[in-house]
């Protein structure tokens, strides 16, 4: 399993805002991470694990296997599923939501304050240098499940005899199960054609105790990245856990490329050029959506 995004050279990925959203990007210089267990959709991480489920049923029934391929006892499932389940105390994540579409209707029904609102276009290769995953999302459950069955007899081949505890490359293979795991979706989703932006976030001991411990990241060139503080609103008394990334990049260019008005945004084009100038943007697009909508 591979759900690694790879962007062309001047890729660009969009992010649907609200115009308060839109605002605090701009003024703040950063991207908001969210706990993926707090995002709008309850289904989030609990359909990959569910993916889970299907995947290593099939193996131990061996529906739809070769003859020749390898016997997966349900002992070795529960191991994994056991490491599983601790995943995200090692690497929580914490992700924002693009889209390879950056004019979308149903994403500005849904994401840009009905039409009212943003979608800011970043340089996929520029995010790819703040510490952080890109992450292809699948909405093709039956593509979902053979990843998964194929990334279950991997981590068997590399070792049939699991010794508990488990380490080294074993654990690592599972951690990172559990990373792609966050990018599976719900076939509904399929038009948002989403690339999760990822940043896994740990869980330290502090008495009894946890708190998340934001440890940074390594960018493409291996130059580490530091950490940031994580905080938490309270939104309709759910109290919800984010960091906010600095998008600054060497020599203070932005990865920010464009920015399309929503279709019912009635801010004229000069505004927000003023208003990205003010903000020390000078080579930002800026366009509207051009698309019908009442």
């Amino acid at each position: 399993m591979n759900r690694l995004f790879n962007p062309d050279l001047d890729q660009l990925l969009f992010h649907y805002c609200s115009s308060n959203s839109f605002k605090a990007i701009i003024e703040s210089g950063k991207l908001r991470f969210t706990d993926i267990n707090m995002l709008n959709d309850s289904m989030e991480h609990r359909w990959g694990y569910s993916i889970f489920e299907e995947a290593a049923t099939r193996l131990i029934k061996r529906i739809g296997l070769s003859e020749n391929a390898p016997t997966i006892s349900r002992d070795f499932i529960c191991l994994i599923d056991n490491e599983l389940s601790k995943g995200q105390l090692v690497a929580h994540p914490f992700v924002s939501c693009l889209s390879l579409d950056g004019n979308s209707l149903d994403q500005w029904r849904k994401y840009g304050d009905d039409g009212q609102g943003y979608a800011i276009g970043f340089k996929a290769a520029d995010l790819q240098s703040l510490g952080i995953r890109l992450l292809r999302v699948c909405y093709d459950k039956e593509k979902q499940i053979k990843e998964m069955m194929a990334a279950l007899v991997a981590i068997y081949y590399r070792s049939p005899e699991l010794a508990q505890p488990l380490t080294g490359e074993i654990l690592e293979d599972i951690v990172l199960l559990s990373t792609f795991m966050s990018a599976m979706k719900h076939p509904s989703f399929a038009s948002e054609k989403e690339i999760r932006c990822m940043r896994a976030i740990s869980l330290s001991p502090i008495g009894k105790n946890f708190q998340f411990l934001d440890r940074g990241g390594v960018n493409l060139n291996g130059t580490a990245i530091p950490g940031e503080k994580v905080f938490f609103t309270n939104n309709s008394n759910f109290f919800t856990a984010h960091v906010d990334i600095p998008l600054s990049l060497p020599a203070h260019q932005t990865p920010i490329m464009e920015v399309m008005l929503g279709p019912k945004n009635r801010n004229n084009l000069g505004n927000i050029f003023l208003y990205l100038g003010g903000n020390g943007f000078t080579e930002i697009k800026v366009q509207t959506s051009g698309i019908p909508y009442r």
